[in-house]
Order: C-alpha cells, then structure tokens, then sequence
C-alpha cells in the first residue's frame, strides 16, 4: 500500500514537471490579478496541495505520506519554530510567500516570482518522495525516480532556478530541519547503509559538508571553542558523522578515483570535530564504541597520507574554500538563496553543493561561490529575526575561522600518526 502511495505521488509529479504546465499554471495564477492577489492563489493551492488535474487525489496522498514521515520521526513539509517549540501549522513554501509579502519588494517581476515559489513547493513534494524510498520494493529506483524529477523540475520547463544537485543532498535538506527525535537520524542511516556504494559515498560527502559547516559554526560561534559544549548540544549529529568518516576513509583508502573524490568530504568530517577520534569515544558514541575504535586505527594507519592529501586544499584568504562556510543547518542556506531569487526577481543558477565544493573555475564575476557566500552571511545578519541564539549569525563566511580549523584538523591527524 505504501509503495502504491509513493508511487501515486511520483506520477502526479510526472504530470506537474511535463514542460508547459508550471507556464500554464503560472498563466492562470497572473491573469487579471495584482501581484498580491496572485500570490494568495499561489499560497491557497500550496495549503491546500490543489495542483494538477485531480488535487483531491494529490492532497490525499501527500498527507498519507507526510503522516508516515512524522511517524519515523520527521517533518518535511513543515517548519520548527525554536521558540514556541511547536512545528509550523502551514507548509514551508507557503511562509517563504509570506515573508516576501511581508518584505513589500517594489516592482517585483510577478511571474518569475510566481515560478520559483511553485518550483520551491514541488520541491518539497520531491523531498517528501525522498524520504520515503524505503517503501518500495526497490529504494534505489525510488530516488532515481527523484533524480528524475530533479531534472525536470530545474531544467527549461520551470523557473530556471537551481535548488540542490542530486537527491542525497535533497534528503539531507529534508532531514536538517530540527527534528525533536535524535534516534530518528540512526534509522535514515541505517537504512541508507543498503544503498548503492555509489549513493552512499554521494551522501556521506554532502553529509560530511553539512555535519561540519554545522559543528564548526557552533563551535566558533556558538560554544566558545568547548567541543565538550558542541558534542553535548549535538548528540544526534555523531553517530551520523561517525558513518560518513567511515564509508569516506574506506574511499579514500581504496585509492584511485575513489580516494578523489572522497578527499573532500573526508577533510569535512574530520574538521566537524577535529578531536574525536583521539582516545575514548564521546558520550554520544559509547554504543558504537567498536566503530570508533576500528575507524580511529585506520585514521592511524592513513593519517600522515590523509594529511598530505589535504595540504593543497587547504583553505586561504584569495579562493573560495568550503572549510571558510559555516551554517546553523543547510535549510537556513537554501532558503536564503531562494528568498534572495524571490528579491531580486531573478533566479539563481548556483545549487547549495557548489558551497560544498572546492573552488569552481570559470563562474561569471559577481555569481561565484565566495560571492554568494558572502551575500548569504549579509542576509543573514541583516534583521534581528535572522540571527541565531546570542545573536549569532545562521549563515557565515570567514576564511580566518577556515585556516584555524584546517590546521587543527592536520595537526590531530598528524598526533595520530604512530611513532616510532
């Protein structure tokens, strides 16, 4: 019944990505209307999920899945709110719409407007249909099937703006809202552990980059440079990093093309926390104790070659680096970079993986990763209701904090070498 359920979601999804619907939609959400009576047809159908030819059927089916999501622990389509410490009665999109009402823009350009907020909402439907693979008989063709609709949704057919590359990292987004149940995170890995080496490695990388802007973000910004303080207030996040330095140290270790293209990722997860695997385990990782173990004496046996690897990523002031990124959660990232499409009335064509990644050559001037990175952190510390807690900013760019944690990171890799 479940995979039937998925499965019924995915096709309305075929019918809602075939080029020429979303214009067609966008078409009759415009006609005759102002720019703000517009956006309430647009905000009423994401509510009430009243898009395609059968919206009772579409509606029916998202809530049944939505249902089972929040059984194993997660709320896709809705927002925490940290202070009333309650999950948000509408759908995500349908607040971005309401913040850009709010932020009274003049002159908006009403159909682009219109496009991206409806990419955003079908966005959420594909996360949905991500988080719930493991219904089917075969998950891996379910997220391909998500893979799938990724194209489509980014290609010529929609809004032109560029959400996130693949459907591990549209997984990971749906997983980094706050979620009240930390033991949920285990079972997603857990399940994820069944999948195709090469989905594993994809996740495990875009998780190492998430984990650590995250960890990192606190540390410096949160906690005071007391990693007993970051481990205790993120407890769930460990067992979780623990699974990406191992399936990315098993790559590295492979050697080749599969060292490659873990390097990254492996620097990331070992920077999110660059004392873990010095001596015993933390609390959050006593009942994985053996794993630890295993993964903190292969990090001895490699350690010298991985800080070796890693020298010529090391981070500077003059290129852009993943390691100078810090974020609160990567929701806080992409829903910046698409409010700031919704203000300028223009989509943005860099996906988040492009902040997770080392410097890309060949980006127009102005739309690089550094750039972008640094107009996120402006918006950011913009209002008051866009900081953290203590006035934190949620998104920061800070390439010193970069060279500091890189060195931390070599110089523990090095302590773990064995001597003699």
């Amino acid at each position: 019944m479940s995979a039937t359920d998925l499965d019924r979601l995915q096709n309305h999804l075929d019918a809602l990505l075939v080029d020429g619907v979303r214009s067609d939609l966008v078409e009759r959400l415009s006609a005759g209307a102002d720019p703000n009576r517009s956006l309430a047809r647009l905000r009423r159908a994401m509510v009430e999920h009243d898009f395609g030819a059968d919206p009772r059927d579409l509606a029916k089916v998202i809530r049944k899945l939505d249902n089972r999501t929040r059984q194993d622990g997660f709320r896709v389509l809705h927002a925490w709110n940290h202070q009333s410490h309650t999950f948000s009665k509408d759908v995500v999109p349908a607040l971005l719409l309401d913040f850009f009402l709010r932020a009274e823009v003049p002159d908006p350009e009403q159909k682009t407007t219109l496009a991206i907020l409806t990419d955003y909402y079908l966005l959420h439907l594909l996360a949905l249909c991500a988080m719930r693979v493991w219904d089917h008989a075969d998950p891996d063709e379910a997220l391909a099937r998500v893979d799938g609709h990724l194209a489509l949704l980014q290609g010529s057919g929609g809004s032109g703006h560029v959400f996130v590359d693949d459907a591990e990292t549209l997984m990971i987004y749906a997983l980094s809202q706050f979620h009240p149940e930390e033991q949920a995170y285990d079972r997603v890995i857990e399940r994820f552990s069944s999948m195709p080496l090469a989905r594993r490695v994809r996740f495990a990388n875009v998780s190492a980059a998430v984990l650590s802007a995250h960890l990192r973000w606190g540390f410096w910004l949160m906690y005071g440079r007391d990693v007993v303080r970051m481990r205790d207030d993120n407890v769930g996040d460990y067992p979780w990093l623990l699974w990406c330095t191992e399936t990315l140290l098993d790559e590295f270790v492979a050697g080749g093309d599969r060292r490659e293209g873990a390097l990254v990722g492996l620097g990331q997860a070992l920077a999110a926390d660059p004392w873990l695997y010095q001596g015993s385990p933390p609390p959050a990782l006593e009942s994985v104790a053996d794993r630890h173990a295993a993964v903190s004496a292969l990090l001895r046996e490699h350690s010298e070659s991985i800080a070796a690897a890693l020298e010529p990523t090391k981070p500077a002031k003059d290129r852009y680096s993943p390691w100078s990124l810090h974020f609160n959660f990567p929701h806080n990232v992409l829903v910046a970079i698409t409010t700031l499409a919704l203000l300028e009335s223009r989509p943005r064509t860099l996906a988040i993986n492009a902040l997770f990644a080392e410097h890309i050559d060949g980006l127009p001037e102005g739309e690089g990763q550094e750039a972008l990175a640094r107009l996120l952190m402006a918006f950011s510390a913009g209002s008051p209701d866009r900081l953290g807690r203590h006035g934190a900013m949620l998104v920061a760019y800070d390439p010193l904090s970069a060279m500091r944690s890189f060195s931390m990171t070599r110089d523990e890799l090095l302590r773990l070498a064995p001597t003699g």
